[in-house]
């Protein structure tokens, strides 16, 4: 996982022009942002991204427009993410444990196992004076507007070459982590081995063996072919992750009161409308895999929540009380 130093420190060479683009909108009262992210166009939050542009560039009379960059064609979501705080007009999909990095290591908790019961409790949590505060913060430190992270894709389940209902059966394997510490810290408790392997290729890793499983949502996993190559999904619901948009906050600044407003209030619309969309969506899209063969494995959850849950006491730069007062701010 990089830190925010080391990160400034390699990302001019991805930069261009990286302060210009505030100018411009004053300059010439209009923006083009590019919209970007690694996943295909079929994942399930793609479509209502593009609507909520459309809505953005309807309501504005075509002050603010978007170019969509879908598939990893602007580079990997830690590339974007840089771009965005270099001052690059990019809105980019992200989750909290990506900003953890940035300054706010708090954000990192909201990748915890077992966190939340529901999105309604995340979007609850979200919207609290506790979360506002984290992403003032990130916004003031790393240069990163958050949009919305109440992009929820549904609960995550591992994906694998064989049934791990129990806690036991992950001692050893091989699975898929994206670049950040709260999958390692998550899954290494379990005996699992973990592979740091960009979302884009792990359909490859599983199919040359690299890796022995990974780790998603289940429309997520059917969109990007992961259960083609691992044949066994075991529902774990071990993770419900803040995942959704941000942007440059030098470009958010330069936009005007009204447009700032519009567009974190249609973000947050949409992210409600999807993660809503997608939960009713689930039981259709587990049938349609079933339909290919997928084999479907309920977990010992109870089991899994037990031996996770040193992963709320690995975090030394957490202040005191940090998980009770998240819980209490989603439940309240």
């Amino acid at each position: 996982m990089i830190d925010r130093r080391s990160f400034l420190a390699g990302a001019g060479t991805l930069a261009i022009v990286p302060l210009a683009a505030p100018a411009l909108v004053r300059a010439q009262g209009a923006v083009e942002i590019r919209l970007a992210h690694v996943n295909p166009t079929t994942n399930p939050h793609h479509a209502p991204a593009v609507a909520t542009c459309e809505r953005i560039t309807a309501a504005t009379g075509g002050r603010i427009t978007f170019k969509i960059f879908p598939g990893g064609q602007l580079g990997t979501t830690t590339e974007l993410v840089e771009q965005a705080s270099q001052g690059e007009p990019v809105i980019t999909y992200t989750d909290a444990a990506y900003m953890a990095s940035f300054g706010v290591p708090e954000l990192s908790i909201l990748a915890g196992p077992f966190l939340i019961d529901d999105i309604a409790q995340g979007y609850k949590l979200h919207q609290s004076a506790l979360l506002q505060g984290w992403f003032d913060r990130l916004a003031a430190g790393a240069g990163i507007r958050v949009l919305g992270l109440n992009w929820f894709g549904g609960a995550r389940h591992v994906v694998a070459k064989k049934p791990v209902p129990n806690p036991a059966d992950m001692q050893g394997v091989k699975i898929r982590v994206p670049p950040v510490a709260t999958w390692r810290k998550t899954f290494e408790p379990l005996g699992a081995i973990c592979v740091t392997v960009e979302a884009g290729e792990t359909y490859s890793a599983l199919t040359q063996g690299v890796v022995d499983a990974a780790e998603s949502p289940i429309l997520s996993l059917e969109t990007n072919h992961w259960a083609e190559a691992a044949r066994v999904v075991t529902l774990t619901s071990h993770f419900q992750l803040f995942t959704g948009w941000v942007i440059s906050s030098a470009v958010y600044e330069a936009l005007s009161e009204a447009d700032r407003t519009l567009m974190s209030e249609e973000f947050l619309s949409g992210g409600k409308t999807s993660s809503e969309e997608i939960d009713r969506n689930i039981a259709a899209g587990r049938g349609r895999m079933e339909a290919t063969g997928v084999q479907f494995v309920d977990a010992d959850i109870p089991a899994y929540r037990t031996a996770t849950a040193s992963f709320y006491t690995s975090f030394p730069e957490w202040p005191a009380g940090l998980y009770d007062e998240v819980r209490k701010a989603a439940t309240a």
